[in-house]
C-alpha cells in the first residue's frame, strides 16, 4: 500500500492477482434499451444505471431484513442532492482529504484513469464553486455485515470484489457489478458507504462500517505503479481496512452524514456519498418510475428524490402517460382488473417434461382509437419513432428487466409479464451484469442450460401470444370507411338542417343560486398520496326572486370510474358562520341578496391516480336544483 495524506493506494504487485480500479468503465459502452416511446424525455444512462443498480442492491438488502426480522420495519430509500461551498466545502474537502486526490489527478492523464476533462478536483480552492453531492439512504435494510478479513463482508464484496457474491436465489443483483452504478454517480469515481448492521456470531462486537473508495484506472505516480484503487479507511493498518464502530461514526459525522444506531431497527442499512455527482434529480426521478414502477404500484418500498433546492420529489409512475397502460396490464396479471373489452388476460405455459407448467401471468391492452393503429410518435428533436408491441418483463424483485420489443407492426399492444416464482432465479441467472434482458442463447455466457431453455421458453411464448391477441384486434377492427362518429354526425345534421325541426335551442338558465368554486390538488405529507383543497361560494342569483331565502348546500367530492362519477371521497367541509350542517355532505342557513356563503374544504390524503369530480349544489325554496361539476 502507499499512504497519501489519507488516502491510500493500491500498488501494482507482479506477484498477486489485479484488478483495475477503472470499475466504470464496465457501462461505458452499455445503454439501458430504451425502445418505442420510451425515448420521449429518456432519463440520461447514467441515471438510468443509478437507479436500477443500486436500488436493486439496497431493495435486496431490504428484502433479506425481512426474511430475517419478519417485523421489521419496511424498506425506504432515499435521494438527496445538496450542495458544499465556502467553509462547509473546505470542511468537507479536509475531512474526507480531497486535496490529496486533487494532486494526485494532476499528475496524470485524466482520460486514461477515466475521468472526464474537468471535475470538482480542479476547483478544489474555489470556495464560489460548490462540490454536487448525492447522499443516498436505506432504511429497513441489513446493513452491510460479515467479518471484512473473510469474502463474506458484504462492505468487501459490495464495494472492492467483481464476479462474484452470496446473495441468496431470488435476488436482483448477483455478480458485484452494482458498485459501477455507484461509481457511475460521481465524476471524480470516489464512494464513502457508511453502514450499520445487528453484531454477528462470525464478526463479534462491530455494528457499524466507513470505508471510502475511489476508482481509478491504473497509473504512475511518483514513479511507482498503481492498480488506481485508493480507499480511505483505517491508516494504522498496511492492507485496506475500514474506520469500525465509534471511529465510523466520527468520520460518518465530520463528512455531514447522520450517525446511525445498530439497537434502533430503523438504522439499520446504509449511507453512500457520492462526491461531485453529475445527476440530475429529475432525471434520477424518471428512472426510477421507468424501472421500477410495479414495486412502487405495489407499495413493496418507498423512495424519494431530494433536488437542489430541497424540494421532495416522489415518484408516481400512475401519473405518466406512457407508463399507465403498462400498470394496466399489470393490474390485469396481478388478477386485480377483470380484461375488458379488447383486454387480454394469459397464462404463459410451457411444456416440461411432458406436462405443461405455468412460467407466469401476462395481462395486455390495447388503445384502437390512439397508439395501437399510430404508425409513428414524436421523438427528441422532433424525429418520428415507430412504434412496437411491448411487454414490461418483471420477475420478483419486481423491476421491469426489460420492455421486450414483440412486433412492430400494427396493432400494438402494451403488455406486463409476471414471472412464477418457480422460475425467478433460472432467469436471474440469464440476466447480464446490467439485469436489463434475459438471454437466450447458451453462447451468451456461462450460464446453465435449463436456465437458458426456460428463458427461451417465456419470450417464445410471450411473442406467440402478443401475435394472437393483435390478430384478433385486427380482425375486429372495423373498416375504416364504415366507422360511424354519432356526435358528428348528430353535428353535421344540424349545420345542414338549419332551422329545421330538431336545432336545440339552448337552455334558459334558471338557477336560483350561483356556485364559484376555486380548488386545487397538492401533495399530500405522505409518499404517492395528493389531496383536493379549495372554496365553494353560494348566492342568490339573478333569477331568484327575493332578497332573502332559506338555502341548501351540499358540498361532495367523487372519484371518477371509468369516465362517470364513482365512490365518495373522504371529504371535510368547513362551513361559514350561521350555517347548520344535516347530515354528512347536506348544510343549512339563510341566504340573502348580495351575501356570499364560502364553504373550505380538504379531503383525506388519496392515491395519485385516482381523479376526481368535486359536486356542489344549491337549493333555495325548494326551487328547482343549482349545480355544478367540475373534473380535477
Amino acid at each position: 500500500m502507499c499512504l497519501t495524506d489519507g488516502w491510500s493506494w493500491v500498488k501494482t504487485n507482479p506477484g498477486q492477482p489485479a484488478m483495475s480500479g477503472d470499475l466504470a468503465k464496465l457501462f461505458r459502452h452499455e445503454e439501458v434499451n430504451a425502445p418505442d416511446l420510451f425515448k420521449q424525455n429518456a432519463p440520461s444512462s447514467t441515471a438510468t444505471l443509478l437507479a436500477r443498480e443500486v436500488i436493486q442492491n439496497s431493495w435486496d438488502a431490504g428484502r433479506e431484513l425481512r426474511n430475517r426480522i419478519p417485523d421489521s420495519p419496511g424498506f425506504e430509500i432515499e435521494f438527496q442532492f445538496y450542495r458544499r461551498a465556502g467553509n462547509e466545502k473546505q470542511d468537507l474537502v479536509r475531512a474526507l482529504a480531497l486535496e490529496s486526490l486533487a494532486e494526485r489527478v494532476s499528475s496524470v492523464d485524466r482520460a486514461r484513469i477515466g475521468l472526464s476533462p474537468n471535475d470538482c478536483l480542479d476547483e478544489i480552492h474555489d470556495d464560489s464553486s460548490p462540490i454536487r453531492l448525492l447522499q443516498i439512504t436505506e432504511r429497513g435494510a441489513t446493513g452491510m455485515f460479515g467479518p471484512w478479513q473473510q469474502a463474506k463482508s458484504h462492505m468487501y464484496l459490495a464495494l472492492l470484489s467483481l464476479g462474484f457474491t452470496h446473495k441468496p436465489s431470488g435476488s436482483g443483483g448477483s455478480y458485484g457489478y452494482g458498485k459501477a452504478g455507484l461509481i457511475n454517480g460521481s465524476k471524480i469515481r470516489t464512494v464513502v458507504a457508511y453502514t450499520c448492521f445487528q453484531e454477528e456470531p462470525d464478526d463479534p462486537e462491530v455494528t457499524r462500517r466507513l470505508l471510502g473508495v475511489t476508482y481509478w484506472g491504473p497509473h504512475d505516480y511518483e514513479e511507482v505503479s498503481h492498480l488506481g484503487i485508493g480507499w480511505y479507511g483505517d491508516g494504522d493498518t498496511a492492507e485496506i481496512r475500514p474506520f469500525e464502530n465509534e471511529e465510523a461514526d466520527r468520520v460518518a459525522s465530520s463528512l455531514g452524514l447522520p450517525i446511525r444506531c445498530p439497537t434502533v431497527i430503523e438504522d439499520l442499512g446504509t449511507t453512500f456519498l457520492l462526491i461531485d455527482t453529475p445527476i440530475d434529480p429529475h432525471d434520477l426521478l424518471c428512472a426510477i418510475e421507468r424501472s421500477w414502477w410495479p414495486a412502487l404500484v405495489e407499495g413493496d418500498f418507498v423512495t424519494t428524490v431530494v433536488d437542489y433546492d430541497g424540494n421532495v420529489l416522489v415518484p408516481r409512475p400512475k401519473r405518466d402517460p406512457i407508463l399507465r397502460p403498462f400498470i394496466d396490464s399489470w393490474e390485469i396479471a396481478m388478477g386485480r382488473s377483470e380484461p375488458r373489452k379488447n383486454e387480454r388476460l394469459a397464462e404463459v405455459r410451457a411444456r416440461t417434461d411432458g406436462a405443461m407448467v405455468t412460467r407466469g401471468r401476462l395481462g395486455m391492452v390495447t388503445d384502437l382509437s390512439g397508439w395501437s393503429f399510430a404508425d409513428q410518435i414524436s421523438g427528441p428533436d422532433d424525429e418520428p419513432i415507430s412504434h412496437r408491441s411491448l411487454i414490461a418483463l418483471t420477475r420478483g424483485p419486481r423491476m421491469v428487466v426489460e420492455y421486450l420489443d414483440s412486433s412492430r407492426t400494427a396493432p400494438y399492444i402494451r403488455g406486463a409479464f409476471i414471472a412464477d416464482d418457480s422460475i425467478d432465479d433460472l432467469l436471474r441467472q440469464t440476466e447480464p451484469k446490467a439485469h436489463d434482458s434475459w438471454m437466450t442463447k447458451t453462447d451468451e455466457g456461462d450460464i446453465a442450460p435449463e436456465a437458458v431453455a426456460v428463458a427461451k421458453q417465456v419470450i417464445n411464448r410471450i411473442k406467440h401470444l402478443v401475435r394472437d391477441f393483435r390478430n384478433d384486434i385486427k380482425s375486429k377492427r372495423a373498416p375504416v370507411d364504415n366507422i360511424q362518429l354519432p356526435l358528428f354526425d348528430d353535428l353535421m345534421k344540424r349545420i345542414v338542417s338549419g332551422s329545421a325541426p330538431g336545432i336545440r335551442q339552448p337552455l334558459h338558465d334558471t338557477r336560483p343560486i350561483s356556485i364559484r368554486t376555486r380548488y386545487e390538488l397538492r401533495e399530500s405529507d405522505k409518499a404517492g398520496m395528493v389531496q383536493v383543497e379549495g372554496t365553494v361560494s353560494f348566492s342568490l342569483s339573478d333569477n331568484f326572486k327575493g332578497d332573502r331565502a332559506l338555502a341548501r348546500y351540499s358540498v361532495i367530492y367523487r372519484f371518477e370510474e371509468e369516465g362517470r362519477a364513482g365512490a365518495l371521497a373522504d371529504l371535510q367541509v368547513m362551513p361559514p358562520e350561521g350555517v347548520t350542517r344535516v347530515d354528512d355532505h347536506t348544510f343549512e342557513g339563510t341566504l340573502e341578496r348580495g351575501e356570499v356563503a364560502v364553504f373550505r374544504f380538504v379531503s383525506a390524503p388519496y392515491d395519485s391516480s385516482w381523479s376526481g369530480r368535486l359536486i356542489a349544489k344549491g337549493q333555495a325554496k325548494e326551487i328547482s336544483l343549482a349545480s355544478v361539476e367540475a373534473s380535477v
